[in-house]
This record gives structure tokens, sequence and C-alpha cells, in this order.
């Protein structure tokens, strides 16, 4: 048994760490306990005092192991809820060369879609979103506030407008039955097809106010994504502003025509 500097004083270990740095060592471990399904996907490791336990080593070592782990998308720690083998199989895939919406977003992963909150209100655009959707200022918008959930954790907050003018007479009242899926309100209720978009990447760290709607640290990582699609005749009919958890998703972009000159 190997033991580390300092005060810390290992416990009795069913481990044996021998060769190389301590931290690598239990990275190993964990990763081959993983893959013979002591810890399958989506199961829930042991606490950090039971893992150092275990190898015999501090928890400064552990976490470190841990870090790697999670960087390299073996696990997922979540704050305040413990620390999970990543499944892949049921991860939301966001195809951002796709217009999806995240209703069948979560239904190819085999999730349901559940809500935490919905709000939608008739509001006056603003300079940002009659810009986004081409209309003038101070023209009325649907906005539809919305965040969904895997499991009891937040995992997508969204913004999202559209022009009050496109919806048809009586159609208004068909908006609540399908907040679920706007891109759904919009091509049967108001006839109105996305054909195209435009959408703006960035990682962020959520402020104050997003930390409390995402019940997570503000040293959470998320994933910003704004964006505008457009109908048939290149006209913007739908703008949104979303923040997804970064950990609980898997965002991919297909790429095409080389450039040369790059």
């Amino acid at each position: 048994m190997i033991k580390e500097k300092g005060p810390f004083q290992p416990l009795k270990t069913k481990r044996k760490i021998s060769r190389k740095s301590l931290y690598l060592e239990i990275i190993d471990f964990l990763v081959e306990d993983i893959r013979t399904g002591k810890y399958p996907p989506g199961s829930k490791l042991p606490s950090e005092g039971e893992l150092a336990h275990d190898f015999s080593v501090s928890r400064v070592t552990l976490r470190e192991a841990l870090r790697v782990l999670e960087e390299d998308g073996v696990i997922i720690r979540r704050h305040g809820i413990g620390t999970f083998v990543r499944d892949r199989k049921i991860m939301p895939i966001q195809k951002l060369s796709k217009i999806l919406s995240a209703s069948m977003m979560f239904k190819k992963a085999g999730l349901e879609d559940h809500f935490a909150k919905i709000n939608y209100n008739k509001i006056p655009a603003t300079r940002k979103i009659a810009e986004k959707l081409q209309i003038p200022l101070g023209s009325e918008v649907w906005e539809v506030e919305r965040l969904r959930t895997i499991g009891k954790q937040p995992a997508i907050y969204s913004l999202d407008y559209f022009p009050a003018s496109i919806i048809p007479r009586g159609g208004e009242e068909k908006l609540k039955n399908h907040t679920h899926s706007l891109y759904k309100f919009l091509a049967e209720v108001c006839g109105q097809v996305p054909e195209q978009g435009q959408c703006i990447l960035k990682p962020i760290t959520g402020d104050e106010n997003l930390s409390a709607i995402m019940k997570a640290p503000r040293t959470t990582s998320l994933m910003y994504i704004e964006s505008v699609d457009l109908n048939q005749n290149q006209q913007p009919i739908i703008c949104a502003r979303e923040y997804y958890l970064a950990d609980l998703f898997e965002f991919q972009v297909e790429r095409k025509d080389f450039d040369s000159e790059s």
C-alpha cells in the first residue's frame, strides 16, 4: 500500500495502487469498473468519501481523478446530488444542423418531455426582437417561457418569440395546447413551416437569475443558443434564446464544403 505525503492516513483498502500517479491509477480502476458493469451507464457512483476509503487515498487525489473523468465525458457530477456514469444511449442529441424541436429531441432519446414552468404572454417587441423578426419596434409578439426537465433536474430554459400577426383568427386560443412544440403550432395552426434557420452558440456560466432557474451553482457550464428560423419565403417567423445544462446533452453539427484557404 502506498501512503500519500501529509497528514492524511489511508484507511484499509480493497485496492492496491502501486504503479504510477495515484489519480491515474484510480481512473484505470473506475474505467474498468464501468466497462465490466459494476457501475453501469446512468448509475450513481459511491460518495467521494467511500471512494477515497476504497482506494485509500485523500479526497484531493480522488477529486483529481473524477475531474479528468468528467472532462473526458465518462461521468457527470451534479452539485448536491452526486456523481453518475454518463449514459450516452439516453443522452438527448441536439443536431444543430437541423431544425429539431426539443420535444422531438427528447423523444428520440427515449425521454419524457416534462415541464417545470410554462408561461406565455403577448408583449411589445423590443428592439432586438424586432430586428430579428424584421418587424416594427413595438409590434405585438408572443413570448413563450418554458423550463424543461430531465427527471427533476432543470435541463433547458427557453424564451421564444413570434409575431402575433402570423396567427389566424381564433388561433391564439390553440396556443395553450401547443406549448410543448411551438414548431407544431406554427405549422398546423399558422401555416408557417420553418425551412431554414441560423443560430449562435456560446458556452457560458449562469448569472444569479439563471442559476436559480436551473437550480445549479453559478460555476455550472451552460450552452447558450440564440436562433432565428425562416419560412419558405425567407421571412423570420420565430426567434429564441435557449440555455442548456451542458453536461446533460450532446451537441452535433454536420460539416460540409472544405475551405482550402483555411
